[in-house]
């Protein structure tokens, strides 16, 4: 099995771009989002939200009338329409829209279509784990996509083998269910007991990278990649709230369109992937302990100075991790 990896705090910073004077919306990152419902539109409100404020220049939308208005509502920001359009550079999906056993309405079945096309394009049509045996022309075009994290109800879309800069953030449940399509009878009892075996499985078994969400948040990417296994060193338990995977989603989303584009074959999909986890757990420190007085900047010197993950003080709702996250990125970028 591949090494572990405990990402600390600083690590996280090295996924930031800072821009510079000839930076623009376009050359800062463009994330494009597919995510809520009309059953559940708050995802949509949560995601686009969280990636607006996670260092990128633009977030295109695309979701049903319902969502859009408040998405707009939320983050005027956001460009919103009923298909995604335009040029991105990562692509999020999934968060709020109804898997196939709950999918219910018209609406819902339009976006899973246009998931289901979307993540087409990245399947592994040698059904091998192996990189090397694709084919040249699928290897390019495969290069030439943008990165995608596939989050809650787009998982059971995925076909059966994809690449690497696909990135899964199933739960412990969700996994489960994963494993099934597989004809694996893995249990979300067994996977929370070592989330470790199962995220590398989980990835060798689909060639994406696998976000295992938790107590314990890890990371891992097919073995042809030889990348570490990442474990996320903040994951309080005020992040057992409901949102907070979404706002995962666009954290995640956000890092991948803002990633060094230059040589994409060598992109470490699972470190981007454990620091947008990292990140995403610090915001929750950070609320938890916010109390309108107390300082950001000395909070962060108190998380770097401890052993453990700091005592919390307060619950927090999916907002809160959105409503520190420039404050810690702010802090983080200065530790670059």
């Amino acid at each position: 099995m591949s090494p572990l990896v405990n990402l600390a705090t600083k690590d996280a910073s090295k996924c930031l771009k800072i821009p510079n004077q000839s930076s623009n919306k376009y050359s800062r990152g463009v994330l494009g989002v597919i995510t809520g419902s009309n059953e559940y539109p708050g995802a949509a409100v949560l995601s686009t939200r969280a990636a607006a404020y996670a260092n990128i220049g633009m977030v295109r939308y695309s979701g049903p009338i319902r969502a859009q208005n408040l998405v707009l509502q939320a983050s005027p920001e956001v460009v919103a329409s009923q298909n995604l359009q335009g040029k991105v550079d990562a692509i999020t999906v999934g968060s709020g829209i109804p898997d196939a056993s709950h999918c219910n309405s018209e609406s819902a079945q339009e976006q899973r279509e246009q998931i289901a096309n979307i993540l087409k394009n990245y399947e592994n049509e040698s059904q091998s784990s192996n990189i090397q045996s694709q084919s040249q022309s699928q290897s390019q075009s495969q290069n030439a996509l943008p990165p995608i994290c596939v989050d809650a109800g787009a998982l059971d879309l995925l076909p059966k083998k994809v690449c690497a800069k696909v990135v899964l953030t199933p739960h412990a449940g969700e996994l489960c269910s994963l494993f099934k399509r597989y004809d694996l009878e893995i249990s979300a009892q067994e996977i929370l007991k070592n989330p470790v075996e199962y995220a590398q499985k989980a990835a060798d078994l689909t060639g994406a990278t696998v976000l295992v969400k938790g107590a314990k948040t890890v990371v891992a990417s097919p073995n042809y990649t030889h990348t570490p296994i990442y474990v996320a060193q903040y994951g309080p338990t005020w992040l057992a709230t409901a949102g907070s995977g979404d706002v995962l989603a666009g954290i995640l989303g956000a890092l991948l369109a803002q990633r060094e584009k230059q040589d994409e074959s060598r992109t470490n999909y699972a470190f981007i992937a454990a620091s947008a986890a990292v990140i995403h757990g610090i915001c929750a420190v950070f609320a938890s302990r916010s109390s309108g007085g107390n300082s950001y900047a000395q909070l962060v010197q108190d998380m770097l100075k401890a052993k453990k993950p700091l005592a919390l003080e307060h619950p927090i709702v999916a907002s809160d991790i959105i409503s520190a996250l420039p404050h810690v990125l702010g802090i983080l970028i200065n530790m670059k």
